[in-house]
This record gives C-alpha cells, sequence and structure tokens, in this order.
C-alpha cells in the first residue's frame, strides 16, 4: 500500500508552530525589556528553539513518509518548509511591531545597539575614532524598516538552508532495496 502523506503536508505546521512562537517571543521581549534585543542569549534561545522544530519536523516527517525510503530531496523539504514559513510570520510580526505599532522601539533598540557595540570595542581597547565611526554606522542604519526585514529573512534563510542540507544528510533514509 502506497504512502499518500507528503512531507510538505507534515512540515507546514512545524513552520506555522515555529512561526507563532518566535513571534511570540519577539511581542514579550518587545512588551517587557527592549534590552533583550541586543542580548546573545535570546539568540542562542531562538536558535535552540529552530533546532528543536526542525529535528522535529524531520523525525515525524521521516515516519509519516518514509515507506521504505525517506529521500535526501524530502529530508530537505522536512527542514526547509518550516523554518521558511516561522521565519517569514515571525518577520512580519516584526515589521508591524516596529513600523507600525511602535515605531520609537525600533529607534530605541538601534540605540541600545549602538551603546552596547561601543562598550565592547571600548572593551576590545579599539581607538576611538574607529569606535566613533562604527556607532555612527550603527545609529544611521535602521534594521528595522521593512527592506531591511525582508533582506534579513533572506539571508536567514540562506543560513537555515544550510543547516537543513546538514540535517537531510543525516536524516535520509536510504532505500534498502537499492543496496
Amino acid at each position: 500500500m502506497e504512502n499518500t502523506t507528503s512531507t510538505k503536508s507534515v512540515a507546514t505546521p512545524f513552520g506555522i508552530y515555529l512561526g507563532i512562537l518566535l513571534s511570540l517571543i519577539t511581542v514579550l521581549a518587545y512588551a517587557f525589556n527592549l534590552e533583550l534585543f541586543t542580548s546573545w542569549y535570546l539568540g542562542v534561545f531562538n536558535f535552540i528553539i529552530i533546532i528543536a522544530f526542525l529535528v522535529l519536523s524531520e523525525f515525524k516527517s521521516r515516519k509519516a513518509v518514509a515507506d521504505p525510503a525517506f529521500s535526501f530531496k524530502d529530508a530537505f523539504i522536512a527542514a526547509f518548509i518550516p523554518i521558511a514559513i516561522g521565519l517569514l510570520i515571525s518577520t512580519i510580526v516584526s515589521i508591524i511591531i516596529f513600523n507600525f505599532v511602535d515605531p520609537e522601539a525600533a529607534q530605541t533598540v538601534v540605540e541600545l545597539t549602538a551603546e552596547m557595540t561601543r562598550k565592547m570595542m571600548e572593551g576590545f581597547g579599539l581607538p576611538e575614532a574607529e569606535v566613533d565611526k562604527v556607532v555612527a554606522e550603527v545609529m544611521n542604519t535602521n534594521q528595522f524598516t521593512p527592506l531591511n526585514q525582508l533582506k534579513t529573512y533572506v539571508f536567514q534563510l540562506a543560513f537555515w538552508a544550510a543547516i537543513g542540507l546538514i540535517l537531510a544528510l543525516i536524516f535520509r533514509k536510504k532505500d534498502p532495496q537499492t543496496y
């Protein structure tokens, strides 16, 4: 009996759930403390959550689709679809928050980022002129414009696609009849 479950149908809900969770984290960070947007641990936390969702998607897709094989293509789709959907939802939420709901929050995060950059560069002992130049660049770049957020989405998608390729290599299952 042929399996009619597709990798896309199994992976899509993981993308929606991932998007909701990443959006919730963004909304909570916005509501409670804008400094969280400049913290390394929020990035690490998001990274761990994304990896967990991708691995779960791989396991569930492999279980539902692998009969008897789980191709590299299916394994990649099982990782790529959740990240594409999840990051898109999260990006849309960020665009709404920082461009329509509270544009001043975007400027606050840019200022916090500039302050953090200054402290870090001074800690490295860099010349004051170099520090001032980099801080001025940070202050003049609004990472929260819709265009910049969409650019970030594309770069994140490329990064996570590479991770998806690695996961596909790990989770693929060759057809035992081809040996």
